[in-house]
């Protein structure tokens, strides 16, 4: 087969964990042989600019192995292209000649700020001036750029919590039904199948708080927590009030 890179973090968000190095890519050469693609735990902002600081191993049974030898380059030339293709898509989707020109591009932090929606100019591995974190215009699972406003609409943006393109939750809502799971994960008066009745019900009312069925997931999802422990409890429904508030606002 041919060589296959994927792209993991093409947007560097750096690590507090000093020594925690960041995955930029996996890489499947001709033989399919799995390679990982490094960078530096200090590396923020756009992955090509760290291209010099990266690191290529090879996971084994007892851990990763360092690639020193001339294949290590080669590899880190495999990112580099692709890289370098996904950032003009996005340059050519930033100027309007995307596919079906309905749409401006969009760049918003992980957390859900939008700083740009409207066809204005922006540049990428930029940081976001509320929260520090980094800005993404693409969708880290499957590459996608990330909708802006119908060019011919003058209303306001509506924040999107699931990319159209997959339909995997983007970062900000992908944290917040992390965040729900482990809350309940971490309560130990809950049996397994009380997890996960309440994230089948919590993942309905958070991904579609105007659904049909909401107001009737909600009362079950409130019967379903009289058993867990109080701050549990309180911490679960009030990140539920929240997100399904902003959703809707949205």
């Amino acid at each position: 087969m041919a060589t296959k890179v994927v792209i993991e973090n093409p947007i560097l968000r750096g690590s507090r964990q000093e020594g925690f190095l960041q995955k930029v890519a996996t890489v499947y050469l001709d033989g399919g042989e799995e390679f990982r693609v490094m960078a530096p735990s200090k590396a923020t902002g756009d992955a090509l600019e760290w291209l010099k600081q990266f690191e290529v191993r090879q996971p084994t049974d007892r851990g990763d192995n360092v690639i020193r030898d001339e294949r290590s380059g080669s590899i880190i030339q495999h990112v580099e292209v692709e890289l370098e293709r996904r950032k003009l898509d996005a340059d050519i989707w930033r100027l309007g000649t995307n596919d079906d020109g309905r749409f401006y591009a969009a760049q918003i932090c992980w957390r859900g700020h939008v700083q740009n929606a409207n066809g204005g100019d922006f540049k990428r591995g930029e940081h976001c001036p509320q929260c520090g974190e980094a800005f993404i215009d693409s969708c880290p699972r499957c590459e996608v750029a990330i909708r802006g406003n119908a060019t011919m609409d003058t209303a306001k943006y509506k924040l999107p919590y699931y990319c159209h393109a997959c339909g995997n939750p983007y970062p900000w809502m992908d944290e917040r039904l992390r965040t729900a799971r482990e809350l309940l994960d971490h309560d130990d008066k809950l049996t397994e199948d009380d997890r996960k009745a309440l994230w089948a019900d919590l993942k309905y009312v958070m991904s579609d708080p105007k659904a049909d069925l909401v107001p009737a997931k909600k009362k079950l999802i409130n019967f379903k927590l009289e058993k867990a422990t109080d701050w549990v409890r309180e911490a679960v429904l009030d990140l539920l009030a929240k997100t399904a508030a902003e959703v809707i606002k949205g």
